[in-house]
């Protein structure tokens, strides 16, 4: 059983915005640890408070300092931030990004707390915890491609700010494609369905675990239509009886042929009962919301606590891990839209 309450783990029940983080120069060929991390967490208080950093100003305006109703700053803390499944002392300064999940970085003013996570290439989980220098690249740069950041807009930028001087590294905002958001929503239907001992369930077992997990869905819709200036949003609504039966009638149209059958079904509805074809290039799916996850092309995501038992194996928290897993991957790579 893992040590952290699946409750209190800081990846799920927030909405945080996406970025892209270029490899951080640290200048060593070992990846930074709670000691090096408590000296960082110490200059960027000395930022926020308004000080400077390398001769340039970079901290908060005197009229933004404390952040409208936040508050006074109380503390700055960055650490490792710990796998769920792992039994991991947080103030183990010798723990390895082997058996982290990344870093994770809390603010705390009077009023509120802020909170950024970094995020470590899913790779270097397949090392075991002995490995030497996971997540760095032998030059002096470590790789924690994805930032999700819940601040306000001018904490955030003295935050990246901070991250761009200290470690050289280019922090970058990124919107998601629709067809993304659309087949990790069709994944997360699959994976879920999967048995624990590695076989498809069955239909009535698929239906139920849908229900249970998925629960209802809004799928917002939004077009870019030359001369449509009233309509810029349409949102379909469907209850949680209505999820598995469309997933089960797109199975049925596509012969089991299609990787998206809740979109195949999804589609011929549409046109049939709205006359709106989702196919259309001026028409996109900007977000899907269901009890699990919420994913937006803005470039937000906000994922529900899965249950956490037998050290995490089941469907739910396996699903969620890929769904996490992947937009770090995403992140790494070149598959979007930089902003």
């Amino acid at each position: 059983m893992a040590s952290e309450s699946p409750a209190a783990y800081p990846l799920y029940g927030t909405t945080f915005n996406l970025h892209r983080v270029s490899p951080l120069y640290t200048g060593s060929n070992y990846p930074l640890d709670n000691r090096t991390l408590a000296h960082h967490a110490k200059r960027l208080r000395d930022v926020l408070a308004g000080d400077v950093l390398r001769g340039v100003r970079v901290g908060l305006d005197p009229e933004e300092s404390a952040l409208g109703n936040a508050g006074t700053l109380q503390t700055v803390a960055w650490k490792l931030l710990p796998d769920e499944t792992e039994i991991i002392d947080n103030e183990d300064t010798t723990m390895s990004l082997a058996v982290s999940r990344g870093q994770i970085i809390t603010i705390v003013y009077e009023n509120i707390t802020y909170t950024a996570i970094l995020l470590q290439d899913p790779a270097a989980e397949e090392l075991d915890e002995s490995a030497i220098g996971v997540g760095v690249d032998g030059f002096g740069f470590e790789h924690l491609p994805l930032l999700l950041t819940k601040m306000r807009a001018p904490l955030r930028e003295t935050f990246t700010d901070f991250l761009s001087i200290t470690f050289d590294a280019r922090v970058s905002t990124f919107h998601l494609a629709d067809k993304y958001i659309i087949d990790q929503f069709e994944r997360y239907l699959a994976h879920i369905c999967i048995g624990e001992d590695g076989d498809a369930m069955d239909a009535v077992e698929s239906s139920r675990t849908i229900r249970n997990v998925i629960g209802g869905v809004v799928i917002y819709i939004s077009f870019d239509l030359p001369g449509l200036s009233t309509l810029k949003t349409v949102t379909i609504g469907l209850s949680e009886q209505d999820v598995p039966r469309i997933v089960a009638l797109g199975k049925k149209i596509d012969k089991g042929t299609s990787d998206s059958p809740f979109m195949e079904a999804l589609t011929i509805y549409a046109k049939k009962h709205l006359a709106m074809d989702l196919k259309h290039e001026k028409v996109f799916i900007s977000s899907i919301a269901c009890d699990a996850f919420v994913l937006g092309v803005e470039g937000k995501v906000k994922m529900a606590v899965p249950p956490m038992k037998d050290g995490g194996e089941n469907p739910q928290w396996r699903a969620t891990r890929r769904l996490v897993n992947g937009l770090v991957a995403l992140a790494k790579g070149s598959k979007m839209v930089d902003s």
